[in-house]
């Protein structure tokens, strides 16, 4: 049996042995990327991250540092990464809505960061301990201004390990933050994992290629030299608009041109971002499109659809932000209508309505009662709008 060597564990393992918890799984993931740097404050359902990194941080050679809130972390992680450390915390919805005005901040001078964001019913306390996806829109519009947002959702443990490491990618060659949001299902969940994964992972979209390479990028054309603390020069760095030398500017011209330059780096990116896989593309009436713990009931009522010879197809998206408009719009003009489930009221269904209503019918189907869809609930709703159609 092949043997395989894992930063968590601190012990090689067979490689058929490995069950692991979701939130642990980000922890690996964010290692085995090079994070060496972690701040945060412990909240319910992301705690095990921090237990994680507190436990194998400091045998990596990185640094654990527990906050008095997750204001102060994000702000410790903001300080780390402008040394040239990459950094990351973990939290759910409570904290990150503290840390919006400092993750504004982070965007503003350009700090690669990874924020994951184990998401629970709300608002306020909510339900500490039931998943939700309550927090989509607050990742992509959560901080003030117009800014740049890269989002990534995983569905399962193996999604926990190798989107952590995609998001340290995205972080470093577009140097801003990057959201990895997760829900209390898939975080605290425990499932066998392959190490195999340190390798290839198709997807529609492409590969994950987990090389050196990968993991630490060259810079995106648009993004501007960083000016690295403690490097022997002496950097100005500051949330104000500012030239390129990091002093304040303003100047009309140089404030459009770099806030423009801020968006642009992620949207002219958008096709190198956007990671999703299409099942059974091509062949559907219907498309589901899902993501993070919904996407496991998609697929899944996907093979039932196949057995009872509905015609269904499912887009699963590993990135909502930037907006995957090119294969949206591509299912949108081959189906009938559009189905999204996810645990709202309907979030991102408005956000496909938005790039896919001039080609199709986009019907959201939203639940927040801090439980899972079945397979059943979403392929009853399938057949309902299959026959509703059918008799018009």
């Amino acid at each position: 049996m092949d043997q395989w060597h894992s930063h968590l564990l601190g012990e090689r393992v067979d490689q058929s042995s490995l069950v692991i918890q979701g939130n642990r799984a980000c922890a690996l993931g964010a290692l085995d990327a090079g994070v060496r740097f972690f701040a945060g404050y412990p909240i319910s359902p992301s705690s095990e991250i921090m237990e994680a990194m507190a436990d194998r941080l400091p045998a990596a050679g990185g640094v654990f540092i527990q906050m008095e809130d997750e204001i102060a972390s994000i702000c410790a992680c903001i300080g780390a990464a402008l040394t040239g450390e990459l950094a990351m915390t973990a939290t759910s919805g409570p904290g990150f809505s503290l840390m919006q005005e400092a993750l504004g901040y982070a965007i503003m001078v350009e700090t690669p960061l990874l924020i994951v964001n184990v998401m629970r019913v709300g608002p306020s306390t909510g339900r500490p301990t039931a998943p939700s996806q309550g927090d989509v829109m607050q990742a992509r519009w959560g901080t003030h201004g117009d800014h740049p947002a890269i989002v990534l959702a995983a569905s399962n443990v193996a999604d926990m390990y190798r989107l952590t490491m995609a998001a340290v990618r995205f972080a470093q060659r577009f140097r801003t933050p990057v959201i990895l949001l997760a829900d209390q299902l898939v975080g605290q969940m425990r499932e066998s994992f392959s190490p195999e994964l340190i390798g290839r992972y198709r997807l529609t979209s492409g590969d994950f290629d987990f090389t050196p390479g990968y993991i630490h990028p060259d810079l995106a054309r648009e993004v501007h030299r960083p000016h690295v603390l403690g490097s022997g020069s002496h950097p100005h760095v500051t949330g104000l608009f500012h030239d390129d030398t990091g002093f304040p500017t303003n100047d009309p011209e140089k404030s459009d041109s770099f806030l423009r330059e801020l968006y642009n780096k992620v949207a002219h990116h958008r096709n190198e971002l956007c990671l999703y896989d299409v099942k059974n593309e091509g062949k559907g009436r219907v498309c589901i499109v899902a993501y993070g713990s919904c996407a496991r009931t998609a697929r899944a009522a996907w093979k039932l659809a196949d057995q009872e010879g509905l015609p269904v197809e499912v887009l699963h998206l590993y990135t909502l932000f930037p907006l995957p408009v090119e294969i949206i719009q591509q299912v949108a003009r081959r189906v009938e209508f559009m189905l999204i489930p996810e645990l709202n009221l309907g979030q991102y269904a408005h956000e496909v309505r938005k790039m896919a209503e001039q080609w199709t019918t986009v019907i959201g189907m939203g639940k927040i009662d801090g439980t899972l869809f079945t397979p059943r609930e979403i392929l009853d709703r399938i057949a309902e709008l299959i026959g509703k159609y059918e008799s018009v």
